[in-house]
């Protein structure tokens, strides 16, 4: 017999303050250095020289507008200092709006607004405006070899499900790096999982308006764990290795359901052949609890369920030259029959193996201008192996979301109007689902910002 599901617990009420109180307190300790250890010179001509900039000191750093801008949000940076090398705010805000047809159906932002059953008005201003991702943290740099640095998700309508007045949403990710060369990094605490090069690029620097449907599929969440990495072993071998609690939280994993090793090793061809960049890589994923889904808190009801795999590998190769770019990835998932904890219920599971081939080719078509591509096939042994990515593709109606053939082509523009921190993006896709009722394209126009 299963426990009662649990509620929101006072330690739980008590965990999040701690989490706020301590990312704060990480912020004004990184403003300490900055001055500490200086003296008031007697005689502006005796003034030791200071290799110290950033916001604190008075010196921004960049040789344009935009860079001085943006150099705004590193706070302290000063290589010669034995404490203290950086500390910077990190963030971003990425809005988009969309307009999709299927089957003599149309679809706009304004669906997904009033999608049944989910929360997503708070993330969409007025009808038309997708707030799609915002986040905001800090990165820091201490002794010079350990790394700290977290963001959480802000709540874009500025309260809770139970109506408290908050802007924190959940914890993104906190974790801390020990370096001891590129060959090996070790770091602990929460993080995006990254299986699969399309995980692997950041939010802000995919060239794509959304990740394919095969990859996040198969994507884990933000987990709690240790990991271990490294690059330029024998010049040309790269590696990470680590281990997370399966459970998906608003903060830290509870270890409470199994859990996600990945392991990677690549190997960076890019001498050999006179590219820029090029690097051929192999993931592997095992997941112990697969399908299983956290309880939800009174007030937070974002953790997805664990991907229903027991284990997934992925054959990546990344290339880029001048003004082109190309990603290539074979991804299998290995699928799961049984039965998996869902927010406190026991329910069946089957999901059959899966296969996808995603390929994105990019071109520089003139300054700041790209010209982005991307082509999708996965396949299901099963006929209802595949669901439509659930952002979009499940508004139109139709009662048959799920097949086993799903192919896409999608085509973008690009503008650059301060390299990755502040772009324009705009992009049509066709899809289809074998055996479902989608078929149909989706245009979606975006705006993103980090720093």
């Amino acid at each position: 017999m299963l426990p009662p599901c649990p509620t929101r617990t006072p330690n739980k009420m008590q965990s999040m303050k701690t989490i706020q109180r301590a990312m704060l307190a990480s912020s004004l300790l990184g403003c300490i250095p900055a001055t500490a250890g200086t003296e008031t010179p007697t005689d502006a001509a005796e003034a030791p020289s200071s290799n110290a900039t950033g916001l604190l000191v008075g010196k921004l750093t960049g040789e344009t507008a935009w860079d001085k801008t943006w150099s705004a949000f590193t706070l302290y940076k000063n290589d010669d200092n034995q404490i203290l090398q950086e500390f910077s705010l990190q963030g971003r805000l990425q809005v988009q709006s969309i307009y999709g047809e299927s089957n003599d159906d149309s679809f706009n932002t304004s669906d997904y607004k009033g999608n049944a059953g989910s929360a997503n008005d708070e993330n969409v201003w007025g009808n038309d405006i997708e707030a799609r991702r915002a986040r905001f943290g800090f990165k820091s740099k201490w002794f010079q070899n350990w790394k700290f640095e977290g963001q959480i998700n802000v709540d874009n309508d500025g309260h809770d499900l139970t109506g408290d007045n908050t802007y924190y949403k959940d914890l993104y990710d906190l974790f801390i790096t020990y370096t001891h060369s590129d060959a090996l990094n070790i770091a602990a605490g929460k993080t995006k999982v990254k299986f699969t090069r399309e995980q692997e690029i950041s939010s802000k620097e995919i060239l794509t308006i959304e990740r394919s449907l095969i990859s996040n599929t198969l994507f884990p969440g933000e987990l709690t764990g240790a990991w271990v990495s490294g690059k330029g072993i024998q010049e040309h071998w790269l590696y990470e290795l680590g281990v997370y609690g399966n459970d998906r939280q608003r903060e830290f994993s509870d270890f409470n359901a199994g859990s996600i090793v990945l392991g990677k090793i690549g190997y960076d061809y890019s001498s050999q052949v006179g590219w820029d960049s090029a690097v051929a890589s192999f993931h592997y994923m095992h997941n112990s609890e697969p399908g299983f889904r956290e309880t939800a808190d009174l007030d937070y009801n974002g953790a997805s369920a664990s991907p229903s795999f027991t284990d997934s590998i992925a054959l990546t190769n990344d290339i880029s030259h001048g003004r082109f770019g190309l990603t290539t990835e074979a991804i299998y998932g290995f699928g799961y029959t049984g039965t998996a904890e869902q927010r406190g219920a026991i329910k069946n599971i089957t999901q059959s193996d899966v296969f996808g081939l995603t390929i994105i080719p990019s071109y520089f078509i003139g300054d700041g201008l790209q010209l982005v591509g991307r082509l999708q096939f996965a396949t299901a042994s099963d006929p209802n192996g595949l669901r439509v990515p659930s952002r979009y593709e499940t508004l139109p109606a139709g009662d048959d979301e799920s097949g086993n053939t799903y192919t896409s082509a999608y085509v973008g523009l690009n503008y650059y109007l301060y390299g990755h921190k502040l772009k324009l993006m705009n992009g049509i896709e066709y899809s289809h689902m074998g055996g479902g009722d989608y078929d149909g394209y989706t245009l979606m126009s975006g705006l993103r910002f980090s720093f």
